[in-house]
Order: C-alpha cells, then sequence, then structure tokens
C-alpha cells in the first residue's frame, strides 16, 4: 500500500481504509479496524476522520458490526472491512489493496503497545480469507505481490477502468 495507489482510487469508486491506512485516504468513506487496542492507541487522529467507522468490539462513536457467517475474524481487520463493504454498503465487486499477507505493515511494525501479525497467524487468515465467499461478490486481489490465496489477482487500473465502463 502507498500513497500513490491510495491516490489512485480516489473519487473513482467506494474506499474503505483499513486501521492506518486511513492516513492515506483520509477522504475514505470507511475506516475500519477490528482491534479495540488500535482504536485507544490512534483515537485522537482516527475520530477527526470525516468517514463512518467501524469495529467488531465496543468503542465510543465506532459503529459495531458483527461478522456473521461462521468465519472468527479475530484480529483480521481486513476481513472485516470486506464484510462491511458487502454488508454496510451493498458492494458487488470488491478490489483488495494493501492485503500483502506475507509480512509486516505497509508502514512497518505496530508501535508499542500494539501487536504485530506473527508469521503463523497468516495462515489462520488465509482460511478466514477462504471461507468468506458471499454469494453474488465479486473479489479481486489488486495489491501486487501479494501472498493471499483465496481470490483471484488483478491489476487494479484494469479492474478500475472495467468499473468505470460497466456503470450505468
Amino acid at each position: 500500500m502507498s500513497q500513490k495507489i491510495a491516490d489512485s482510487v480516489r473519487d473513482r469508486c467506494k474506499v474503505i481504509a483499513v486501521s492506518d491506512a486511513f492516513k492515506l485516504a483520509p477522504w475514505a468513506d470507511a475506516l475500519v479496524s477490528q482491534d479495540r487496542s488500535w482504536w485507544r492507541v490512534h483515537t485522537e487522529q482516527s475520530m477527526k476522520f470525516e468517514g463512518r467507522k467501524f469495529t467488531g468490539s465496543d468503542f465510543p462513536d465506532v459503529e459495531k458490526v458483527q461478522f456473521e457467517g461462521g468465519i472468527n475474524t479475530g484480529s483480521n481487520s481486513g476481513l472485516l472491512a470486506m464484510w462491511v463493504a458487502v454488508k454496510v454498503f451493498d458492494a458487488k465487486r470488491l478490489l483488495l489493496l494493501g492485503f500483502d499477507m506475507g509480512g509486516s505493515h505497509f508502514f512497518g511494525p505496530h508501535p508499542e503497545p500494539l501487536k504485530n501479525t506473527q508469521p503463523r497467524r497468516f495462515e489462520a487468515f488465509q482460511e478466514q480469507f477462504a471461507r468468506f465467499r458471499p454469494r453474488g461478490v465479486e473479489i479481486v486481489n489488486c495489491t501486487v505481490g501479494s501472498h493471499l490465496r483465496a481470490y483471484k489477482k488483478g491489476n487494479l487500473e484494469d479492474c478500475l477502468a472495467q468499473s468505470e465502463t460497466s456503470t450505468v
């Protein structure tokens, strides 16, 4: 994920920023983070975010959403964001950006007191994503170099162009 990528989708589609990605896209439609600790550490900055805010836990001034369908999201904020896109925003097509699933975050490791995803958790995340297949929703992973195996891969610009030509 990068500022260039975030800027490339601005005003071209609905955007949901996951955790720290809201710093790259403060104009996004929504901000999602599963982790209550993340919200505590980023309260001052994130509460200035003007879009809708979602979490899977209780946090003041943030909408709580419950993931349904037999998949425990655990600490998987990306999966929760996909759920929000489908269930709250009625998305029929998801273009995934920043879902690298192979190392640290785009900004590097979280600072203390936040925890970073341990390598063994990535396999659990792979299984969670593999089980998330909402009916009638196309999911395309546009993350260059992604290790996420659950969804077909695509080029962001090609996918955006296809969306623009197929929109009525």
